[in-house]
């Protein structure tokens, strides 16, 4: 029986990632020269922390004022995307009714998400999280652990909920995830990114259930 249950959050339960990509490439055309496609951003960059795509799109390492200055106009340009009219207002179908019946289960719950503070507190405001969340419990970038595939973010998850990594399912919509969480000793790792190709996850191991988002998953999926 799984004992705790960790949420990546962007692309997995918001399914922002077009807007993260466009962002991305607008302000790779201020970065450098070429072009960023959007096939190279999936080989290179999907689900990697901010620090790991400036320094990528770069090519060396930003300085501390680099890195704050274009990560804030990247994520402003993010955030304004998500608050227009017709941005992206409401977590991923099958989502909020999930939540709904874990709640009640008193198994403990966490979102463990490459996205920074500010973004945090806006997706907190924008989408009304704290109606299953604790604040105080999710993990973000805060700039002193690497990005996935590296463990650490899901390491620091279920220490955060009290609970061993090898009793936790994580849910993940990407590749770099599903390494992070296999390095992680995460218990169980289920898929809800219909894209995701069955042979490089199969490579990769220890993936319990691939499914096409949230909608019908129930808490039958914890035992």
């Amino acid at each position: 029986m799984v004992k705790g249950v960790i949420f990546d959050f962007n692309g997995t339960m918001f399914l922002d990632s077009p807007l993260h990509e466009q962002a991305w490439i607008d302000m790779a055309k201020k970065l450098r020269t070429e072009p960023l496609g959007i096939e190279e951003f999936y080989a290179n960059l999907q689900g990697r922390t901010n620090l790991q795509i400036i320094t990528y799109l770069l090519g060396r390492q930003p300085s501390a004022t680099e890195l704050e200055s274009i990560t804030e106009e990247k994520e402003l340009l993010y955030r304004t995307r998500c608050s227009a009219p017709d941005g992206l207002h409401t977590l991923a179908p099958g989502v909020e009714n999930f939540l709904n019946q874990l709640k009640p289960t008193g198994i403990p719950f966490t979102i463990a998400t490459g996205s920074y503070l500010l973004n945090v507190q806006f997706y907190f405001s924008h989408l009304h999280l704290e109606k299953w969340f604790d604040f105080e419990k999710v993990i973000y970038d805060d700039g002193t652990y690497p990005g996935k595939p590296s463990p650490d973010i899901f390491l620091k998850a279920a220490d955060k909920i009290g609970v061993k990594p090898a009793d936790c399912l994580v849910f993940e919509d990407s590749y770099a995830g599903i390494r992070s969480a296999v390095a992680a000793g995460i218990g169980r790792i289920v898929t809800v990114e219909r894209s995701l190709d069955a042979e490089k996850v199969a490579q990769i191991g220890r993936v319990f259930a691939m499914r096409d988002g949230f909608v019908g998953l129930d808490t039958d999926i914890l035992r």
